[in-house]
């Protein structure tokens, strides 16, 4: 139980500071993407990262990012699943 009270405690003291870095990362991805030209090279040769970079800036909330994941990796499979 105290390892479970010195986790949580951890994790309180660090969430502001991780939040920040959050919410910082997601506004510059979100001007980075806006680039068309850094999009359409992203696009081009790294695909896969495009679709969760794009994830990362239209993600609102946690639950959001969880959903969106669960539907992407679906998404995937049943492409996957045609081409077989």
């Amino acid at each position: 139980m105290s390892q479970v009270q010195e986790k949580y405690q951890e994790a309180e003291s660090s969430y502001g500071s991780d939040l920040l870095n959050l919410v910082v990362a997601k506004g510059y991805l979100t001007k980075l993407l806006a680039n068309e030209a850094v999009k359409s090279y992203i696009s081009r040769h790294e695909p896969e990262i495009l679709t969760h970079l794009e994830l990362v800036v239209n993600t609102v909330s946690m639950e959001e990012a969880v959903q969106q994941q669960a539907q992407t990796t679906e998404a995937a499979s049943e492409e996957a699943a045609t081409r077989a």
